[in-house]
């Protein structure tokens, strides 16, 4: 290859590496303009829950029913309990549910000559999950699908060796459960029901919005420190190839 072929070649590295540390300079003053959109969404978002939270009715003294026979459309705040209507039953499990989901897998760990190295098999033993059709709250029943955000409980437990185990995995939302619901309505129906943890449902409300914003950034942080370390080795291999060009 002649000094000059070198040349071109090494010019064409260059300004390929120059385009690509413009992209991520583009990137990196753009990015954080996403964040504060994407804040400022979510404020907003924020603002009208909070709004919406803050306009219902709180049924302290009136039933989910006299309630629907009152306000046809509208929305309403309900503290206690909710059952499931023939609940779903787990054969591997005792008690009843709302809904779970139960599996069972084997784990195989062997070891591969060839690649000197430990490999898992793993194989689905069995795979089960079912729910309950409908849900009371109160004084009227509602179908399951219209409910939101309830709670999940997990656990796991594992048998066997190390080489040869079996992991359960059982996931579940019980028959019976406490809390807070924001019901929506039309037609004098419930159209959906959305489960709060604590009777503070502006504050819960608040900090699910803070938590998304907390997280975002974290993210958006962690990409623009990628690109600024991304930035700088772009910067020094220009200049070691610049320093080839003859």
């Amino acid at each position: 290859m002649t000094i000059e072929e070198k040349n071109e070649m090494y010019s064409k590295t260059v300004q390929k590496h120059i385009k690509g540390r413009k992209s991520k300079t583009i990137a990196l003053i753009v990015l954080p303009c996403v964040g504060v959109a994407i804040s400022l969404l979510l404020s907003g978002a924020g603002k009208i829950k909070q709004t919406e939270i803050s306009e219902a009715t709180v049924l302290d003294s009136m039933s989910i029913g006299e309630f629907l026979e009152q306000n046809a459309n509208g929305s309403a705040i309900y503290t206690g309990d909710i059952k499931a209507v023939d609940p779903a039953i787990c054969s591997e499990e005792s008690g009843e549910y709302i809904s779970f989901h139960h599996t069972i897998k084997q784990e195989i760990t062997i070891y591969d000559e060839k690649s000197e190295k430990y490999e898992t098999e793993t194989t689905t033993i069995s795979d089960e999950s079912d729910s309950c059709p409908k849900i009371e709250i109160d004084n009227i029943i509602v179908p399951t699908g219209r409910f939101h955000d309830l709670p999940v409980y997990s656990k796991t437990r594992s048998e066997g060796a190390a080489s040869n185990q079996f992991k359960t995995n059982f996931s579940y939302t019980p028959a019976h459960l406490e809390g807070t619901f924001f019901l929506k309505c039309k037609n004098g129906e419930v159209a959906s029901v959305r489960y709060y943890e604590s009777a503070d449902v502006a504050g819960e409300i608040n900090n699910r919005f803070s938590i998304a914003r907390v997280i975002m950034w974290i993210f958006i942080i962690g990409i623009e420190v990628f690109l600024v370390i991304d930035i700088i080795k772009t910067s020094k291999t220009i200049k070691i190839v610049e320093s080839k060009i003859q």
